[in-house]
């Protein structure tokens, strides 16, 4: 068995998702297109759309699969919105859910997924308020583990009878001071030592309970033991990696949260969201260098999902 990690170590193909292939090599990791995908993605009509300079917010909306599945993330994001005003908890759209809103009123064309943050505070009672709250037993609330990275542990609304639909929730802190931008880097590349620490301890089979309190003893680490202020910087919780040149961001960024438009209806956002999403993104209205495909367009869909993503649509309209 010991033999077999080893070997594992040194050269291994495996699935990654169900567009990629992942290559391990002396423990490095790439990961490539599958040949049906690459295919696919070389026909992409917005590559077209990209290579003939047409404006980006003029780009139709996805259509097919991913479009339904798209409206009926949307239903999840509506029940979400629900909850939290019920259960008086602050949740604003995020990232890439945040760049649609901004550039396409809606989701990005070729993407289907939903990014919302949260403060920890009430990220911490989101799964006991939809029990509560929600108005469809369907839709839920609770913790996950990635398939792709053994300690990423995060929550997500989810559908009992489709596993493609999601909606990512990731939790914010108070890092207890206010920090010049200088400073926030400076922090971040200690953050980033501290998540490097907490995956590489991380380990696949781990008990749910003991990432979580990894991830909770990493976090002491991060944030200050005393507030020094009440607009205090925030930071991106260690649940979740990513690649972002700054994890830290300003009170007045993120607060007061306004609402913005997103697929005809309104949701809660940050209160300066063309400055967060220059600094994440850069020219945030210019298409990207690599377009994507959303994470469920080539997913297979049995008859209990696709009626089940039906009837989400259905509550929409």
């Amino acid at each position: 068995m010991l033999i077999r990690e080893i070997l594992k170590n040194i050269f291994s193909i495996t699935d990654y998702g169900a567009t990629h292939h992942k290559i391990t090599l002396c423990g490095i990791r790439f990961k490539f297109p599958r040949v049906e995908y690459s295919k696919k993605r070389k026909t992409n009509l917005y590559y077209f759309y990209k290579k003939n300079n047409v404006d980006i917010t003029t780009i139709p909306p996805a259509q097919g699969q991913v479009r339904d599945i798209q409206l009926a993330n949307l239903a999840l994001l509506q029940e979400l919105d629900y909850v939290c005003q019920e259960s008086n908890l602050k949740y604003w759209i995020d990232f890439g859910t945040l760049l649609g809103a901004i550039r396409h009123k809606g989701f990005i064309p070729w993407d289907d997924d939903i990014d919302v943050g949260m403060l920890r505070q009430d990220y911490e009672k989101i799964i006991a308020a939809f029990e509560k709250y929600s108005r469809n037993t369907n839709i839920y609330a609770d913790f996950v583990r990635s398939a792709k990275n053994t300690c990423q542990y995060y929550i997500k609304i989810q559908h009992r009878k489709c596993q493609n639909l999601f909606v990512d929730i990731f939790p914010y802190d108070f890092y207890g001071d206010c920090l010049s931008k200088e400073e926030q880097l400076k922090i971040t590349l200690k953050i980033k030592g501290i998540r490097k620490s907490l995956q590489r301890h991380c380990k696949l089979g781990m008990p749910d309970k003991e990432i979580k309190d990894a991830i909770d003893a990493s976090l002491k680490k991060v944030i200050l033991k005393e507030r020094k202020t009440e607009k205090s910087d925030l930071v991106w919780g260690l649940d979740f990696n990513h690649g972002w040149k700054n994890w830290l961001y300003n009170y007045d960024t993120i607060f007061p949260l306004n609402k913005i438009e997103f697929e005809g209806k309104m949701f809660k956002c940050i209160n300066k969201p063309e400055e967060f999403l220059k600094e994440v993104y850069g020219d945030y209205m210019a298409y990207p260098n690599k377009i994507g495909v959303g994470h469920s367009m080539y997913a297979y869909l049995g008859s209990e999902e696709k009626q089940a993503i039906e009837e989400l649509i259905q509550v929409l309209r």
